[in-house]
């Protein structure tokens, strides 16, 4: 079913069995609210849940097995994360479901499990398959979504970077560089605006997460829970360590990230070769090398360790130049009146002709992810001696500095 129109259809529902005004305004109230995240989540290439039919006991029974479906894939509706987003009860059953079938299928090699599991997921072959290429499975639609939601939590990279879906491994988007003129008087000239094509193009991304077999075996544990989490965050620093580290070659596969050449602007720290030579000057200049429009909505990204040198400078007054409302609170600050980030795959190592703080707006980094193309694998021999299940889920993603002139890297001197 619709979730929208799930929801809009609660309205009239509510009028009718109730009456009441005051009922009906704080449902509406809740529906609207709802109805917006939504719609902020489609703009940003979310897939929306979609409500599972109904099962009776006996169903769910033959899906799970001897696992507690209860505490399957709990923790994620409990857990309470920055970006807000919460696992319901129908889409935490289809999660479960999917996993405990992989499970069961995979693990505890039950027979009835992988055909009910092939049977309604189907197999999926890709050019990167680990152990028996049996072994790889569909990532149904609800699960990838789910588990693209909880990589968002530990991704910069997918919270603030424009993102696109794709139909296809290559495709071109628009990519505006200029404004419209306007003209004052009663005669206006002809303008358009500057726009250039961005030409993404998909490369595989693979993250792995092992899990212990007694773990797995255990039919009270939140397996689920857990599998989904691991999975999510090594998509995540996968994400972040090319969008940022991304040389174009080697092991970020082709990706050029904001710490690279890409990027529009950089500043250099002439006669500094250390991290720690960091000074408020660096900063200000990285400010001033993007145009005034292209400032709003910047931000800084660096690592928790470079984080530590900006909180202790201070201007040729003598004032911090990170504001924090409250020294010492976990409010976020500001340099500068710009926020920043911590990004724990930045780099921390000092070095020299080393680039290691970015500051842009990151809506000038292209985002593409190959839909309905994800698949989840099983290596059940390849660390048999140590008890433990190898997992790789599998996509295609797209990563482009997309506009290059919103983004300014610092490095140190050669």
């Amino acid at each position: 079913m619709d979730p929208i129109k799930e929801l809009e259809g609660l309205v009239k529902d509510l009028a009718l069995a109730t009456g009441s005004v005051g009922a009906i305004k704080q449902k509406q109230e809740e529906i609207e609210a709802k109805l917006a995240s939504y719609e902020e989540l489609m703009k940003r290439g979310f897939t929306l849940p979609q409500a599972t039919t109904g099962m009776n006991p006996e169903e769910l029974k033959e899906y799970f097995g001897s696992y507690d479906q209860a505490r399957q894939g709990r923790r994620l509706m409990e857990k309470i994360t920055s970006t807000g987003h919460k696992m319901d009860e129908p889409t935490r059953l289809e999660v479960a479901k999917y996993f405990v079938l992989f499970l069961r299928a995979n693990v505890l090699q039950d027979p009835v499990a992988l055909q009910k599991l092939r049977s309604e997921y189907g197999t999926k072959t890709t050019t990167t398959d680990i152990g028996d290429p049996g072994n790889v499975f569909v990532l149904p639609d609800i699960v990838d979504s789910e588990i693209l939601h909880y990589a968002r939590e530990s991704s910069l990279i997918l919270q603030f970077a424009r993102m696109w879906d794709m139909t296809s491994n290559k495709q071109s988007f628009p990519a505006e560089i200029g404004a419209a003129v306007a003209y004052w008087g009663n005669t206006t000239g002809e303008s358009n605006p500057d726009l250039a094509e961005v030409e993404l193009e998909n490369l595989e991304l693979s993250a792995y997460s092992v899990v212990r077999n007694d773990s797995m075996l255990d039919a009270r544990s939140d397996i689920v829970s857990w599998l989904a989490e691991a999975l999510a965050e090594a998509v995540g620093m996968t994400l972040d360590d090319a969008g940022f580290n991304g040389t174009g070659s080697g092991q970020y596969g082709g990706v050029s990230g904001l710490l690279s050449a890409a990027c529009g602007y950089s500043v250099v720290m002439s006669g500094s070769t250390m991290f720690s030579q960091l000074s408020g000057d660096h900063l200000s200049l990285m400010i001033a090398k993007l145009d005034g429009l292209r400032k709003q909505g910047a931000r800084y990204f660096m690592s928790g360790a470079i984080l530590h040198y900006v909180r202790t400078l201070k201007d040729s007054q003598g004032r911090p130049i990170f504001m924090d409302g409250n020294y010492g609170s976990g409010v976020p600050g500001t340099i500068f009146g710009y926020p920043y980030s911590e990004c724990i795959k930045m780099p921390s190592t000092t070095g020299a002709n080393t680039a290691f703080i970015s500051y842009g707006n990151m809506k000038g980094f292209g985002l593409g992810r190959r839909v309905q193309n994800a698949a989840l694998q099983v290596d059940p021999y390849g660390l048999w001696t140590t008890n433990r299940t190898r997992f790789k889920i599998y996509n295609r993603w797209a990563l482009k500095v997309a506009q290059p002139n919103c983004f300014v890297r610092l490095l140190t001197n050669a």
